[in-house]
């Protein structure tokens, strides 16, 4: 199928095409009889402006891209539902990638989208490596991270307080009684399951509860590892009256476990989750979770690229935003 071009456009109208790609420039210097007519030309022939040469004009695509670990967590639509929004209002679209938790994954997608010339990148790292970060970098490819952070590398990030979250998470149980917690956390690798690590055992401490490793496990992500666990954890007999999750995925995936093993929530076991994701008030057993503004880590994180592609900003921005426990029937 053939585009309508300018030349189509000038041709119909009859002005030249100078004229014409003034006018749908929105040049304000032209004569609003004749921006009235090539735009009602223009509608009426179909014609759809040419991103791509514009953009070898400007330099800039006005398109960002979104690369997300796990299309298939709900923790994530709201997130990209914030990116989107902001986009949409500063002027640019979105280009999505989903890493399904691979770092060469993660890695193809920053080079599609290097060679579609976005102009700003939004991340949600893999973090098992950083080299194709670093060369992002290198490139002076405005890029941000969302949710996850690197500790030793000044990168731009917008986070939730996951030390904090774990914290209040980990203290109402102790304050319910419970002593014996399993903690199902996430792989040690990502910033944000040693935030909550370190959340856990801070309010161990300040409880005067001695750390019992048995009651760790890491590497959970997916339901069925919340699953897995909690069917391991019985059968070896392992002592515990409490289960906090590293998301509500995980803690689905527990609450499945406990059903078929016959353990009463909360009375037998109590379970917390965390991301407060959208369905989880919903379900037959509602669940306790830490909630994450998970809107405005896009929303932000968009605000943020958007200066940075802007304004020439040099200084390393790191947002953090609060994160609040949503007590309901679990535990």
């Amino acid at each position: 199928m053939s585009h309508i071009t300018l030349d189509d456009v000038a041709k119909v109208s009859g002005f030249s095409k100078s004229t014409v790609s003034r006018v749908l420039r929105n040049d304000p210097n032209v004569n609003p009889i004749t921006k009235e007519k090539v735009e009602q030309v223009a509608q009426r022939l179909g014609y759809i402006p040419n991103i791509v040469a514009r953009s070898l004009r400007s330099k800039k695509t006005t398109t960002i891209g979104v690369v997300i670990a796990d299309i298939c967590n709900p923790f994530f639509p709201s997130v990209v539902r914030g990116v989107e929004d902001v986009a949409r209002e500063k002027g640019y679209s979105i280009i999505l990638c989903n890493t399904d938790e691979k770092y060469e994954r993660e890695k193809e997608a920053l080079n599609t989208l290097i060679q579609k010339r976005v102009d700003g990148l939004l991340i949600s790292p893999v973090q098992k490596k950083f080299d194709d970060l670093l060369e992002l970098r290198r490139q002076k490819i405005p890029f941000v991270l969302i949710g996850r952070h690197f500790d030793p590398l000044e990168m731009d990030h917008i986070v939730t307080d996951d030390i904090r979250g774990a914290f209040m998470a980990t203290e109402y149980l102790i304050k319910k009684g419970h002593k014996k917690i399993l903690f199902i956390n996430g792989p040690l690798y990502t910033s944000c399951a040693r935030e909550r690590m370190a959340g856990y055992k801070k309010a161990l401490v300040e409880n005067n509860i001695k750390l019992d490793t048995k009651l760790l496990k890491e590497g959970a992500l997916k339901m069925e590892d919340g699953y897995r666990v909690i069917k391991k954890a019985i059968s070896s007999k392992l002592d515990f009256t409490a289960v906090f999750a590293f998301s509500d995925l995980v803690a689905f995936g527990v609450i499945k476990a406990l059903k078929e093993q016959g353990r009463k929530m909360p009375d037998d076991v109590a379970v917390v989750g965390y991301d407060n994701i959208d369905f989880g008030f919903s379900l037959e057993l509602p669940l306790t979770t830490v909630h994450i503004p998970k809107y405005e880590l896009g929303s932000e994180g968009m605000k943020l690229l958007h200066r940075k592609i802007n304004e020439k900003i040099n200084e390393t921005q790191k947002i953090v935003l609060d994160t609040k426990l949503i007590i309901r029937d679990s535990a």
